[in-house]
């Protein structure tokens, strides 16, 4: 077998096999693509003259319309893996416009192995009979795997079963982009089916898929495809056994998947299967590898293959269900049920698709048919299954919906299934936070967050920045753990994750999350919000835009445009009514008595509109009767402080207070620490407006956690002549809220600290309780 030798490396052309003896004595296997391998094969063979960019092409890239790409990212890994620099050329130098030369010398086999001081016969002999003991090892290994395998090891076979195995997105090496599919629609195959048998009656192995291997290589900001060694080290900050990197390419009609086992403790497994449809055998792929990673599971060489048309359908629908969305995969999977009708897991996913874009009736009734199937046969898809019943019972508003969500964190947990746990865990923590439980919804989204990395230091998921950076959050009230300018660069390396890999169903998501942090400029927002707008139309996926209709009404809420809000409402309402989204229903009704309260209430001091006594008693009437329907605890406290609002400016004092005290009790009661500071401000206000300035001051020691208290307080204390203390209250706001602090302020600071009895000074009235809707958070 001709090897070549040059500096530190030994390079076997047949095999493809490169090796860095700088390592230690046996050598530090670098894998390589088999393209990458073809490539320097082909250079060091013709390193006399140089090679130019066609003659590649046409002896190595005879097809594929990105041949030139391909060449250029070939040039790229090997150089990579040769530690080899393009300015600085040891290996191969580029003669622009022309092509490459192999520069580096080869080393004749005959010089190296002649040792350079005298060895003694003995310890030749021991390292002679340990390399021919390692290699009639490795032969025999070969030979017993032969008929299923060509397999190779660089250590001796391990028998210890691994318990965690991270599955890479496949190196699509055909040079034909309309094999795309294999990158993550096989590759999730594999890992689908690696993790559903169980090792020795235990548990099955722990698999990671390639949609949360992308992001531990962004995160790890390691490029794609990547080195052994990189792939060692991230291996191990995640705790992670063994890496799957695999590539495939065509030969003589076959599809070939050339594979490596990558070890974190520094062993490798490689080899190569072939089959004429690598997703119609991803059942004996799986078996293979499975017996590679787990030695005492018993190779099945019965399985028979599928219909190779079907599973490449499902395959190209998974890689669409990440990339362009469910309308285009559902296609793929409806495809893939129509040519093969057995397959549990294609009408579970074409389930699942119709599920996003709105065809609730139809997805239900799909995974109906398969549930029985899955309980007994399947616990992945039992999972599966259980969490996608739990997610429409949510949607849905169904009574039922807390039960649906322990039994698909049930089901889960059983089927070791981290993703389906994560999304699980995160149902349960939106549950909590409806209950206004923060305790219990911070429990569980940590939980979700947790299930990836080394003891929990490094938090690892496929979703990990948009679920970070976007925390449930509805109506007023939102969560005391909420760091909105923490989660503005979580939400931004999110997108620009998500738009590398091409998944517009979460940059659609991600914008979203964007045009909801207060913490971003409002242009900012509001170009995420029109994003988010037109990719939720274009995937066709009708929940997720109700939701963002509803929250560009309530943006325009914010702005005071009130007649703007109704329009996005009104669209809102459409939508969430085909659905049958009860919650989304409730949500809107209650926004659509909003946005008619904003058209009644004096906004004169904004230069705007006047008081509007019919659209107030309007929003009353609407208000109330959102109230009789038992909402809960965190929309009836708005409801409340809108009705406060309401009669407040219909002089109707006695009904404000009523209602403004029901809501700061329900804010006391559910720990609503946002609505509460509303309820106690607005309840100031109308003291304020009666002259009652002893029970403004009688409110003085309960917690000022917003502007307008502090303002009201200090305004009572000056209308019963103690403006020192009116002074005092300001400077003490100024000096623990220096964020809050407004130009207005520092007017009325200087206004209490000058100010003289009979100098005929007067100070305008305070604004209205209504100035700004979320006055912790916007400054307009």
């Amino acid at each position: 077998m001709s090897i070549h030798l040059f500096a530190q490396f030994s390079f076997e052309p047949q095999s493809g096999c490169l090796s860095d003896q700088a390592e230690n004595e046996l050598g530090s296997e670098i894998q390589l693509r088999h393209k990458v391998a073809t490539l320097l094969a082909y250079l060091i063979e013709h390193r006399d003259r140089i090679v130019t960019k066609d003659e590649l092409l046409r002896e190595l890239w005879q097809h594929g319309d990105y041949r030139e790409n391909s060449l250029t990212q070939s040039i790229r890994e090997l150089r990579l893996a040769l530690g080899d620099s393009a300015k600085d050329s040891s290996f191969i130098k580029t003669f622009p416009q022309r092509g490459y030369q192999w520069i580096q010398p080869l080393v004749e086999q005959q010089a190296v192995l002649r040792p350079t001081e005298p060895v003694p016969k003995r310890q030749l002999a021991n390292k002679h009979s340990y390399l021919i003991a390692l290699f009639a090892a490795v032969i025999a290994i070969v030979i017993i795997v032969a008929s299923y395998i060509n397999f190779k090891a660089t250590s001796q076979t391990s028998t210890t079963t691994v318990s965690s195995l991270l599955v890479l997105p496949l190196v699509n090496a055909t040079d034909d982009p309309k094999m795309a599919w294999l990158e993550l629609g096989l590759a999730d195959m594999l890992a689908n089916n690696i993790g559903r048998h169980r090792v020795d009656n235990q548990a099955s192995i722990e698999v990671i898929p390639p949609s949360v291997a992308n992001l531990m290589l962004h995160q790890a900001q390691l490029s794609w495809p990547s080195l052994p060694v990189h792939i060692r080290s991230l291996l191990r900050e995640q705790d992670i056994a063994v890496a799957l990197f695999a590539s495939v390419r065509l030969h003589e009609n076959q599809q070939v998947m050339d594979f490596q086992l990558i070890y974190a403790d520094g062993r490798t497994k490689q080899g190569s299967l072939s089959y004429p449809s690598l997703p119609g055998a991803v059942g004996a792929i799986g078996s293979q590898l499975l017996h590679l990673l787990a030695p005492s599971t018993e190779l099945d060489v019965q399985i028979s293959p599928d219909n190779g048309i079907a599973a490449q359908a499902l395959a190209q629908g998974i890689q669409a269900l990440s990339k362009g969305g469910a309308v285009t995969a559902t296609k793929f999977f409806r495809a893939a049920v129509t040519l093969d009708d057995n397959k549990p897991w294609a009408k579970a996913y074409l389930a699942r698709s119709l599920y996003a874009i709105g065809q609730w009736h139809d997805s239900e009734s799909i995974f109906s048919q398969i549930y029985d199937l899955s309980q007994s046969k399947d616990l992945k898809l039992a999972a599966f299954i259980a969490y996608w019943h739990a997610e429409l019972a949510h949607r849905r508003g169904n009574d039922s919906s807390n039960e649906a969500i322990i039994n698909a964190i049930d089901k889960a947990e059983l089927a070791a299934d981290p993703k389906l746990m994560a999304q699980s865990y995160r149902l349960r923590a939106q549950k909590y936070w409806q209950q206004m439980d923060w305790t219990s919804h911070q429990l569980w989204s940590q939980r979700a967050q947790q299930l990836f990395g080394a003891n929990g230091q490094l938090i690892i998921e496929a979703d990990k920045f948009f679920y970070l950076g976007n925390p449930s959050n509805k109506g007023l009230e939102k969560s005391p753990e909420n760091d909105l300018v923490l989660n503005k660069s979580y939400l931004l390396s999110a997108l620009n994750f998500y738009q590398q890999l091409g998944n517009l169903p979460m940059v659609a998501a991600t914008e979203f999350a964007i045009a909801q942090n207060y913490s971003l400029e409002l242009t900012s927002r509001e170009h995420a919000l029109a994003k988010a707008l037109k990719l939720y139309r274009q995937l066709k996926q009708p929940y997720e835009l109700a939701q963002v209709l509803i929250y560009a009404g309530f943006y325009q809420m914010q702005l005071h445009q009130g007649h703007l809000a109704s329009e996005y409402f009104e669209q809102a309402k459409t939508v969430s009514t085909a659905l049958g989204a009860k919650p989304l229903l409730e949500d809107i009704e209650f926004y659509l008595a909003f946005a008619m309260l904003d058209q009644g209430l004096d906004q004169s001091i904004r230069g705007r509109h006047g008081i509007n006594k019919e659209n107030l008693n309007l929003a009353i009437v609407m208000l109330n009767r959102f109230i009789i329907k038992e909402p809960t605890p965190t929309m009836r406290a708005n409801a409340l402080v809108f009705l406060g609002w309401a009669y407040t400016d219909l002089g109707k004092f006695d009904l404000a207070l009523k209602n403004l005290e029901q809501a700061k009790r329900l804010n006391q009661q559910y720990q609503m620490t946002t609505t509460l500071g509303y309820s106690r401000y607005s309840i100031m206000r109308v003291h304020l407006a009666t002259k009652d300035y002893n029970s403004v001051i009688a409110m003085a020691n309960e917690p000022i956690t917003t502007r307008l208290q502090a303002v009201y307080l200090a305004r009572a204390y000056f209308e019963l002549g103690q403006q020192q203390q009116a002074f005092n209250v300001l400077t003490q706001f100024k000096q623990q809220n220096p964020m809050m602090w407004q130009p207005d302020d520092t007017n009325r600071l200087a206004f209490y600290q000058s100010f003289k009895l009979g100098s005929g000074l007067a100070l305008s009235p305070e604004p209205p309780a209504h100035i700004t809707y979320c006055e912790s958070d916007w400054a307009l």
